[in-house]
């Protein structure tokens, strides 16, 4: 399976507890003063030192990385975006964001909710009654990973042809009909379990309610707005324009057929386009205060108070974001509202090859800005016991 972010929570926090040792002392220390410097010239060396140890350990062929904070920003690009040419990547080059599609997605769906079009508490009978436990499961569950659908990229039918068959295109129905009679995991509400499942219903109930397809809404709702001009929802294998490559080992692993992930990572864009989403995101910008209230009621399990998980949102510590891993490629972007910070960082390896370097580089560029910042508990709106 190439889609593995499902156990993105699970990582983060392990390697949150193995950091802990490091920055336990400092874990109230999220509140700052107005004129804190953070992009002082030894933080930067830091910063550029931290991308060159993981690029080194791991023989990634590039490395993209964003820092901004209130007294400036800081960009790092190395590296070569196709290895075959021998060209040099650039700031510009877009790249497969993998799950952090998902974040778009519940926007989608959430700007649906605030134009009263469905509601969270909507139940999936109502647009798909024949769905296993269709009448118990709601839209909210959907988007925070509590619906206890099995996720469709873990399942044999879909696993079998990641390797073999990349360039097989997928339609939306035969990845319905992979879930419709799945057994569940846990009864809706009883458990967390991360699966794409659920946002393949989210990009569904887009359509069907919306009446346009994904790849407009997301141009005319998100887009067109914030002047994201480099974003996209990918439906062939080619990313258009300069792009990085991606890699297992020195294997160019970058042609596949987007149609897998699909409304649960599918989505191609831009370091200088992901800050702008990483603001409005973590902000909720597009939707109502009401709905972005609701957004960031994270489910956290019991033992992991680190890591929890909202409507499309991820908290890592006090960051909220998302982070994504696909085939050639991972990707963390967070923003810490209060502070002001914002950090994305894009590896173009597949997730074995990289070995969390992209977990590991936030976290150690968190903690050298805000020491503590990405162990500190999440505030949790429900504990589910794991």
């Amino acid at each position: 399976m190439e889609l593995i972010v499902k156990k993105a929570l699970f990582v983060f926090t392990l390697i949150a507890f193995i950091s802990c040792s490091i920055s336990c002392a400092f874990s109230d220390s999220s509140a700052l003063e107005a004129d804190k410097i953070y992009l002082t010239a030894e933080n930067r060396t830091k910063i550029e030192a931290i991308v060159d140890k993981y690029m080194a350990k791991t023989q990634s062929p590039a490395a993209l990385m964003g820092v901004w904070a209130p007294d400036g920003e800081m960009v790092i690009v190395k590296g070569k975006s196709d290895l075959q040419t021998g060209a040099d990547a650039k700031v510009t080059d877009r790249f497969r964001i993998a799950s952090v599609t998902k974040t778009f997605t519940a926007t989608l769906l959430l700007m649906l909710v605030d134009r009263k079009s469905l509601s969270l508490d909507d139940k999936l009978s109502k647009f798909y009654p024949n769905f296993k436990n269709a009448d118990k499961i709601t839209i909210r569950q959907l988007l925070d990973h509590t619906s206890g659908i099995p996720s469709y990229t873990a399942m044999n039918e879909f696993d079998k042809f990641v390797k073999p068959e990349p360039l097989k295109k997928w339609t939306n129905d035969e990845l319905y009909k992979m879930i419709e009679n799945a057994e569940p995991d846990f009864e809706p509400g009883a458990g967390f379990k991360y699966s794409n499942s659920n946002y393949l219903l989210a990009g569904l109930i887009i359509e069907k309610v919306s009446g346009n397809n994904y790849s407009d809404e997301l141009k005319m709702k998100i887009c067109g707005p914030l002047g994201l001009k480099d974003t996209y929802y990918a439906v062939t294998p080619e990313i258009e324009g300069p792009h990085f490559h991606g890699y297992e080992d020195t294997r160019d692993v970058s042609l596949f057929d987007p149609s897998g992930p699909g409304f649960a990572g599918a989505i191609v864009s831009t370091l200088s386009d992901l800050k702008i989403w990483a603001e409005a995101f973590s902000e909720g910008r597009l939707i109502s205060k009401e709905l972005r209230e609701q957004s960031v009621k994270f489910i956290v399990e019991d033992g992991y108070p680190m890591s929890g998980y909202g409507l499309g949102m991820m908290a890592w510590g006090s960051f909220h974001g998302h982070s994504g891993m696909i085939k050639g490629g991972c990707v963390v972007m967070f923003r810490d509202t209060n502070a002001g910070v914002t950090i994305i960082c894009m590896y173009p390896m597949t997730a074995d090859y990289l070995k969390l370097a992209t977990e590991y580089t936030f976290n150690e560029t968190a903690d050298l800005l805000i020491p503590g910042s990405h162990i500190k508990s999440v505030k949790a709106h429900t504990v589910i016991k794991k």
